[in-house]
């Protein structure tokens, strides 16, 4: 049997409450709260860059190029695209705009064909201002664009239900859930931390407190040497255990959340990642166990299909 839960004090989500709270952890893993007066977009340009998703982040660097190149461009239309060798004044706005936009982005890039130069000392200064800008934007881009790549982010799976079911052939129940590396490498020395969080009892039956108990629950095997395969984490429901007794009704009603952490030594990237997760009581099934999704085919090769994580059947 695993060593003793024990109650914990508050693990830094907050303990009393004066209403009735969503889920501490988000199935993306981000903590359910909601920061007022943090480090703001211009204050924290770099980290917010970082962190973005890819969609945005390409949008946004593509948005501040382009605006940079426009914003030249209409300042060499103003001195006047007779300045640039190789433009012709067309007499029309938008034609000699577009030339001007052509030659600030040959001169952002520092392409420099040759078809195109400025003339006099004015556009001169203004391209050689905006060939400056176009490297520290670039080597900016570059630096944003290795630390995205660089950061290593854990690919951990986790089945979407958590089950509530007989432990083996024992008397006892136990709370189960399985993990999978969607990535092809390998994590090594993984670690499980699971912490229960579930409302206090109150003086009346069947009412409970807006006060959150917390409790570090034991695992049958808390860590594992290796992640090729899945990982299922078993939390035995004894006399030990402070879920020993509840049902998955009153499990609900206490708004029970199990928050999980995984951390392991990600050969790839050569550093420790970390996952955060949580069941809520009403992601809990009762009575089901997990089905092995790897097989062994002729040759002797075991077939891991990750997809399959969640697949349960009834006992």
């Amino acid at each position: 049997m695993p060593d003793k839960s024990s109650k914990i004090q508050d693990p830094g989500v907050g303990a009393s409450y004066q209403h009735k709270t969503k889920r501490i952890i988000n199935p993306d893993g981000s903590f359910n709260v909601k920061r007022v007066g943090t480090l703001n977009i211009i204050n924290d340009a770099y980290h917010w860059l970082i962190t973005i998703p890819w969609a945005p982040f390409i949008a946004v660097v593509t948005s501040v190029i382009l605006a940079t190149n426009f914003v030249y461009a209409l300042v060499y239309l103003i001195i006047g695209v007779e300045h640039i060798s190789g433009v012709q004044p067309s007499g029309y706005l938008m034609d000699d705009f577009i030339s001007a936009l052509f030659f600030s982005v040959q001169t952002f890039t520092t392409v420099g064909y040759g078809a195109m130069a400025p003339i006099g000392n004015l556009t001169s200064l203004i391209a050689s201002l905006e060939a400056f800008n176009g490297l520290l934007l670039s080597a900016f881009s570059t630096g944003i664009l290795y630390g995205r790549f660089s950061r290593p982010i854990s690919k951990i799976k986790f089945s979407q239900t958590a089950l509530l079911t007989p432990y083996k052939n024992t008397k006892y129940d136990s709370i189960q859930f399985r993990v999978v590396n969607k990535r092809a490498n390998t994590l090594l020395n993984i670690r499980a931390s699971v912490y229960l969080s579930i409302n206090a009892k109150s003086q009346q039956p069947g009412e409970f407190r807006l006060k959150r108990d917390f409790y570090d629950l034991s695992l049958e095997r808390s860590s594992i040497m290796f992640l090729p395969l899945t990982w299922t984490i078993v939390h035995i429901i004894d006399e030990n255990s402070p879920l020993y007794g509840i049902n998955l009704k009153e499990l609900v009603d206490r708004q029970t959340e199990m928050l999980i952490t995984l951390n392991g030594f990600d050969e790839t990237f050569g550093q420790d990642t970390y996952t955060y997760f949580s069941y809520f009581a009403s992601e809990f099934e009762e009575n089901k166990k997990f089905i092995r999704n790897f097989t062994v085919d002729n040759n002797g090769d075991i077939i891991l299909n990750v997809d399959d994580v969640h697949m349960t059947e009834d006992l």
